[in-house]
């Protein structure tokens, strides 16, 4: 974790700015296609939920405005951020489930199925990574193809970014999936928004098992 020397910020102004309002987060949804996810990788076996998590999460983090916290006045970059999803459980109701990244593929998808079978065993909604901010909250829809969505959130500085995704449909003869991002203005613009989005997208388009079989 790299602490941001506030004197020295390029956007410090923006910071400062933002965090006078009542309500400083806005959201963004696009409509992401997930062609080679639902053709190619699904038919090699791939989760479809544990794919489009691991393509959300690596476009996250290559953002560093996606990775960046503060508490306060103090302002931080984290080196990596990891996923807290909800999971299903039983009686119509969810739990969190949280997922340490991995950049290598192989790895992500290990921890995700280790983690989601322990997740769904809960009785009870509990927050695991409340106070820590290495986290991004995510969420998915397979219900609803939405063109909008918003999160509740802990008050004005809650700085953690929110991201869903819903309900994938085909067009065209392609596959489209929409993707939701919910930030804070003082840590984030739209240019970073866009920056997530193309980092999805180009993650979307490359497979996600190597040709000799093995994981990337």
């Amino acid at each position: 974790m790299k602490s941001i020397d506030m004197k020295n910020w390029p956007r410090a102004s923006q910071f400062a700015f933002f965090r006078q309002y009542a309500n400083p987060h806005y959201a963004l949804t696009a409509r992401i296609d997930v062609t080679r996810l639902m053709v190619e990788d699904r038919q090699a076996g791939i989760s479809v939920f544990n794919g489009a998590l691991y393509a959300i999460m690596a476009a996250a983090n290559a953002v560093p405005e996606l990775r960046t916290r503060f508490s306060g006045e103090e302002v931080h970059e984290h080196e990596m951020v990891h996923a807290s999803v909800t999971v299903p459980i039983e009686g119509d109701r969810f739990a969190f489930c949280d997922i340490p990244f991995a950049p290598a593929w192989g790895q992500f998808d290990q921890n995700c199925r280790q983690v989601i079978d322990a997740a769904r065993q809960q009785v009870e909604l509990n927050n695991n990574v409340a106070g820590k901010q290495e986290w991004t909250y995510l969420t998915c829809l397979p219900w609803v193809h939405f063109t909008a969505m918003t999160h509740p959130v802990d008050g004005p500085d809650d700085c953690i970014p929110r991201i869903a995704w819903g309900k994938i449909e085909p067009d065209a003869g392609r596959w489209f999936m929409p993707v939701a991002i919910q930030v804070h203005h003082a840590l984030v613009d739209g240019r970073h928004v866009g920056q997530f989005f193309q980092a999805l997208e180009d993650r979307m388009e490359r497979p996600l098992q190597a040709k000799n079989g093995e994981s990337e």
